[in-house]
C-alpha cells in the first residue's frame, strides 16, 4: 500500500510541474507525461496485485540487444537480410509518421536493429576473412 502511495505522490509532483511550462510547449512537456503514464501503469500495477493478490500482466520478454553468436555464414546472412527489412520497415513508420505516439518506441527499436545489424555485418567480414586465411 505504501508503495502505491508513493507512487501516487511522484505522479502528482510531476502533474503540478507540468503548470510551469507555456500550454503551447508540447516538447518540454512530453518527457514528464511520458514519465506519469508509466508511474501510473505502475501504480495499476500494484494497486491490482493488492486487490487480487496476483500481477496485473505478464513482464514482456526483452528483445535482443547484441547479434546472434556462432552462427555460419549462410544464417548471418539470413537474419541480416531479416534485420535490414525490419529496418527499413522502422524507417518508413518514422518517415511517414514522426508525430505518431509510438515514434520514440520505433525510434528506440530503429537504433537497436542498426547495432544489431553493424554486428551481424562484422561477423560476416570475419568469416570471410578466416576463410580466405585459410585457403
Amino acid at each position: 500500500m505504501l508503495e502505491a502511495e508513493a507512487l501516487h505522490r511522484e505522479a502528482a509532483l510531476l502533474s503540478n510541474k507540468l503548470a510551469d511550462f507555456a500550454d503551447n510547449d508540447v516538447e518540454c512537456r512530453r518527457p514528464f507525461v511520458d514519465q506519469i503514464l508509466a508511474i501510473r501503469e505502475q501504480w495499476k500495477d500494484v494497486r491490482y496485485e493488492i486487490q487480487t493478490g496476483q500481477k496485473r500482466r505478464e513482464e514482456p520478454t526483452p528483445k535482443p540487444t547484441t547479434a546472434s553468436q556462432g552462427l555460419q555464414a549462410a544464417e548471418i546472412k539470413l537474419e541480416l537480410q531479416k534485420t535490414r527489412v525490419n529496418i527499413s520497415k522502422n524507417e518508413k513508420k518514422l518517415r511517414e509518421q514522426p508525430d505518431h505516439a509510438k515514434a520514440s518506441v520505433w525510434a528506440t527499436e530503429l537504433a537497436r536493429l542498426l547495432a544489431i545489424k553493424d554486428e551481424y555485418e562484422d561477423q560476416l567480414r570475419l568469416l570471410s576473412y578466416e576463410t580466405a586465411k585459410r585457403e
